[in-house]
């Protein structure tokens, strides 16, 4: 006697892919979302590191006595000198002669040179666009005593971006939310 193997109709086939289509629709926003949340995360993270090592940077040139614009203080990598106040505000090669001032690629060198992390900064010197971004954390020099750095990590430019504040002179670091293609 042979046995009949019987599969699925054509009608049991179709109402199972569309329950799963239902189901993919319904689940692919929850999975989306929940990567933006780690981009969030790895951001406030990154920034929060900055804010630490700003601190520690300050506490280390408070207990060396607080040195000189033109002496070392002994945190981060490479030689970092303190502005008038305390703040690391430059990383150099060679002794400054005068004070150090926010210039150039300093915002990056800090960043760099300050947290030990695979966010790697590098600059923007275009004058209006941070995204499309190579780098998940951007920095823009714009001539102010301040340094500006951008979480860009999948973000587009319609979004507001993470951003950090820094000040070399008075060591206040704030985060906010701008849109990505803004001059700070």
């Amino acid at each position: 006697m042979k046995s009949k193997s019987q599969g699925f109709t054509l009608l049991e086939l179709v109402v199972v892919i569309v329950i799963l289509g239902v189901l993919a629709v319904t689940a692919a926003p929850r999975f989306l979302g929940v990567q933006r949340d780690a981009h969030e995360a790895l951001a406030q993270g990154a920034f929060s590191a900055f804010r630490n090592s700003i601190d520690m940077y300050h506490s280390q040139w408070l207990v060396d006595g607080e040195p000189d614009f033109d002496q070392v203080v002994n945190y981060g990598e490479g030689d970092v000198y303190p502005s008038e106040t305390g703040f690391p505000i430059s990383v150099r090669e060679q002794v400054p002669t005068a004070p150090p001032t926010v210039e150039g690629d300093q915002c990056v060198a800090l960043w760099n040179s300050l947290i030990e992390s695979d966010l790697v900064a590098r600059s923007q010197y275009d004058t209006g666009f941070i995204l499309p971004s190579d780098e998940a954390i951007v920095s823009w020099y714009t001539g102010t005593p301040e340094c500006y750095y951008y979480y860009t990590s999948s973000f587009t430019p319609s979004e507001r971006l993470p951003i950090l504040y820094y000040s070399p002179i008075t060591g206040e670091v704030r985060v906010t939310r701008e849109m990505a293609n803004t001059a700070p």
